[in-house]
C-alpha cells in the first residue's frame, strides 16, 4: 500500500517538472515580435546653398514735393489780370497774378519830384555849409529831408513791384484761387504753387534699425502704381515721436518725366546689412514651440533638429532667410509629421540653387504689406501645426 503511495507521488513530481519546464521556457515568438521595430519616416531633404546679399527694411510711407508755396499777396488791389491758368507749369519770375496799379504812379511821380527837390535843398546847404554860411543842424536837416524822401520814393516803388506777383522757383500753378476783378488785400492767398522735379519720401523707422542707416545712402522706392524708382537718404531725425517711438526719414526721388503725383503712397526699401542667405522653399519654413520661425533639418546621425532663422526677404517663389549654415540638410516634405531629436530617413532631392534665384533677390522687396509707422519683414509664412 505504501509502495503505490509512493509510486502515485512520484509521477505527480515529476509531471509537475515536466509541466514547469514549459513555462519557464522562453518564448521565441515574443523575442521574434520585440525585434520587430518601426520603420523610419521617409523626409525629403534639401542641401542648403548660400549667397550674399542685402537684408532690407520696408517702410510705408508718402511723397511730399521739395517745395509746396501758398504764395500771398503783399499788397491790396483788384486782380487786373491772370496770364497763367490753373495746373500750368510756370518758371520762377513768372507772373501769375497781376493787381491794378491804381494811383501808385501818380503817388511814384509825386515821390520822385519830393526827392529832386530835396537833393538840391541839400545840395545848396551843403554849399553854404562849406562857405561857413550855414550853421550844422541846418545841413543836417537838409539831409535828412534828402533821406526822407528817397525813403519815401523806395516804399512807393516796392510797393508798384508787389504788385506783379510773381512765382520765386519752377513749378505747376497747383491752384489760383482769385479771379479777375477781385479785390485782395495784405495776405491774401493767391496761388498755390508745388515743385514736381522731385520728391521727398517720408516714412517711420523703429529705434531697432535706426543705427544701421546712414544719411546718403541708396534706396528703391516703390510706388502704389507698381513703378520701382531710385532715390537717396536725404534725412533722419535725432528726436523719437513721442507717441509710436518712431523716427521720421525722408528720401529723396527725382521726377523728371514729371509722371508722379505728390501724396501718393509709397515703400521706401532701405538695404540695412549684407547677409549670407539662402533661397528656400515657404513650405519649408515652420515655428519652434516659443513660437520662433524657423526650419526643420537632419543631422550627421539623421536625426531631427531645429533651426532659428531670420526672413531676409520674400516672394511668390520662396524666402530668402539668413541662420542657416552651408550643406545643411533642410526638410522640405514631410516636416509637419516628424519632431525634434527623431531619427528619420532622409531622401535628398534637388532644390533651388541660390546661384539660380537671381530672380527671386530682385524680386524680394516687391509683395509683401508694410505697416505705416515701423519697418517690417516682407512675409509672415504659416506654421505647420508641428513643431
Amino acid at each position: 500500500m505504501n509502495k503505490s503511495w509512493l509510486a502515485a507521488g512520484a509521477v505527480v513530481i515529476v509531471l509537475s517538472l515536466w509541466m514547469a519546464s514549459g513555462l519557464l521556457k522562453p518564448d521565441d515568438s515574443g523575442i521574434a515580435e520585440n525585434d520587430k521595430t518601426d520603420p523610419l519616416m521617409t523626409v525629403e531633404v534639401q542641401l542648403v546653398e548660400l549667397a550674399r546679399m542685402a537684408r532690407e527694411i520696408s517702410l510705408q510711407g508718402q511723397l511730399e514735393p521739395v517745395q509746396y508755396l501758398q504764395l500771398k499777396a503783399e499788397t491790396h488791389g483788384k486782380v487786373e489780370n491772370l496770364p497763367i491758368s490753373k495746373g500750368v507749369r510756370v518758371n520762377a519770375g513768372d507772373i501769375i497774378v497781376q493787381l491794378d496799379q491804381g494811383n501808385r504812379q501818380n503817388m511814384l511821380t509825386e515821390a520822385s519830384a519830393r526827392v529832386k527837390s530835396a537833393r538840391s535843398e541839400q545840395e545848396a546847404a551843403a554849399s553854404l555849409r562849406r562857405q561857413r554860411l550855414q550853421s550844422k543842424v541846418q545841413s543836417e536837416q537838409s539831409e535828412a529831408a534828402l533821406e526822407s524822401a528817397l525813403a519815401q520814393l523806395r516804399s512807393i516803388e516796392l510797393d508798384i513791384s508787389y504788385t506783379a506777383i510773381k512765382a520765386p522757383f519752377a513749378a505747376v500753378l497747383n491752384a489760383l484761387p482769385v479771379d479777375k476783378g477781385a479785390l485782395v488785400e495784405r495776405g491774401d492767398v493767391v496761388a498755390e504753387l508745388v515743385d514736381d522735379s522731385a520728391f521727398d519720401v517720408t516714412a517711420r523707422a523703429s529705434q531697432n534699425v535706426l543705427a544701421k542707416l546712414t544719411v546718403g545712402q541708396s534706396v528703391s522706392i516703390r510706388l502704389i502704381t507698381g513703378e520701382i524708382l531710385p532715390g537717396t537718404l536725404t534725412f533722419i531725425s535725432s528726436v523719437a515721436d513721442a507717441q509710436t517711438r518712431t523716427f521720421l526719414v525722408e528720401a529723396r526721388v527725382s521726377n523728371t518725366n514729371g509722371a508722379t503725383a505728390a501724396g501718393i503712397s509709397a515703400s521706401l526699401t532701405i538695404p540695412i546689412e549684407q547677409v549670407e542667405a539662402a533661397f528656400i522653399s515657404p513650405s519649408a519654413l515652420s515655428l519652434g514651440l516659443d513660437g520662433e520661425l524657423g526650419v526643420k533639418a537632419v543631422d550627421e546621425d539623421n536625426r531631427v533638429l531645429f533651426l532659428p532663422i531670420k526672413l531676409v526677404s520674400t516672394d511668390i517663389d520662396g524666402a530668402w532667410v539668413s541662420g542657416i549654415p552651408a550643406g545643411t540638410r533642410i526638410i522640405t516634405l514631410g516636416q509637419g509629421f516628424v519632431s525634434v531629436d527623431e531619427q528619420v530617413n532622409p531622401q535628398e532631392v534637388a532644390g533651388a540653387s541660390a546661384a539660380a534665384s537671381e530672380d527671386a533677390r530682385a524680386a524680394s522687396s516687391a509683395d509683401a504689406p508694410t505697416d505705416e509707422a515701423v519697418d517690417t519683414d516682407k512675409a509672415q509664412p504659416a506654421s505647420d501645426g508641428n513643431s
